[in-house]
């Protein structure tokens, strides 16, 4: 499933083909939506929050419609995606045409056109977005960071690697940062929340910002590759590490190619043959989750993140 900075990077990538556009032509390929028609309405806005894309439109002529403003609202799931130009397939849900270019939607796990308050419902009902703005200045990152503490502290009865990746506590965050910062702060998937510090919580979730924010623009570009593996060692931060600023990343890319070719991009994620990237040890992969329709296999490290209850 793709994770929050996906979002980010895909609404970076529409924004200059979209945003400012006229429609030309839509077509929307679910019962619910199959006979609306947006020609010429305005693309005013792409936003994203957690893993959905708002792509936010406003009517030719507004005193013609009941809604002036609408959000085409969507939800990628697993195996969702936007594509520029693509050819459509059975499995295209939305056609969106523009003068010179097609943007479709495959796959997509939810498909809405409503309302601005309706699409705000909606998304009212996530956790802080680990990949808002507001993470930037310290003020409103502190309230950012109370209310995603407050999210855990009723969330207790779970492990830690269930809460992660729930949307209703902070959203935007998936597997993959879920396995490596759980591996960079040497904590088992398995420790309950009930048994975390605050400081603890806090610096979980300052590691997955961190992380998530060097991987989207304008730290990184969309055709770079992510990387959860650019950290130095800094005993005043959460855990004894802090993620390296965009600066210390491209000089440490550029001296690996130099030294020895790419570096990996994961410490454990994808790498249960290779072994674990800080220790070599065997990996081990457990399914996790509330029920068996949220099960996810997390992937993790018993000899660097030994606290297995």
């Amino acid at each position: 499933m793709p994770e929050g900075d996906s979002l980010v990077r895909l609404a970076h990538r529409l924004r200059p083909i979209m945003h400012g556009k006229r429609l030309q032509r839509t077509d929307f390929r679910a019962p619910r939506f199959a006979a609306l028609d947006l020609q010429d309405w305005l693309v005013s806005d792409l936003s994203t929050t957690g893993k959905y894309l708002s792509m936010h439109i406003q009517a030719p002529d507004p005193a013609r419609v009941t809604h002036p403003n609408l959000v085409i609202l969507s939800h990628l799931g697993m195996d969702g995606s936007w594509r520029v130009d693509a050819s459509p397939s059975h499995q295209t849900r939305c056609i969106l045409t523009f003068d010179d270019h097609r943007v479709l939607g495959f796959s997509l796990a939810t498909l809405e056109v409503v309302p601005p308050d309706i699409a705000q419902e909606r998304l009212a009902r996530l956790g802080p977005d680990i990949l808002d703005p507001d993470w930037r200045d310290p003020i409103t990152a502190q309230s950012l960071g109370s209310r995603v503490l407050k999210n855990f502290r009723q969330a207790v009865d779970q492990p830690i690697a269930t809460a992660l990746l729930d949307q209703h506590l902070v959203a935007g965050i998936g597997n993959i940062y879920r396995c490596e910062v759980l591996l960079l702060a040497k904590m088992s998937p398995h420790r309950m929340v009930s048994e975390l510090t605050d400081e603890e919580l806090t610096g979980l979730i300052k590691l997955c910002h961190e992380l998530m924010a060097l991987n989207v623009p304008p730290s990184a570009d969309e055709h770079s590759r992510r990387s959860t593996t650019d950290i130095r060692r800094d005993p005043s931060a959460p855990f004894g590490i802090r993620i390296a600023d965009a600066t210390e990343r491209a000089r440490a890319r550029a001296d690996g190619r130099r030294r020895r070719g790419n570096t990996p991009a994961y410490w454990v994620y994808g790498r249960q043959r290779a072994g674990c990237l800080r220790c070599g040890q065997q990996l081990r992969t457990d399914a996790l989750g509330t029920d068996p329709m949220t099960e996810r296999n997390v992937v993790w490290c018993p000899n660097c993140q030994r606290d297995e209850i």
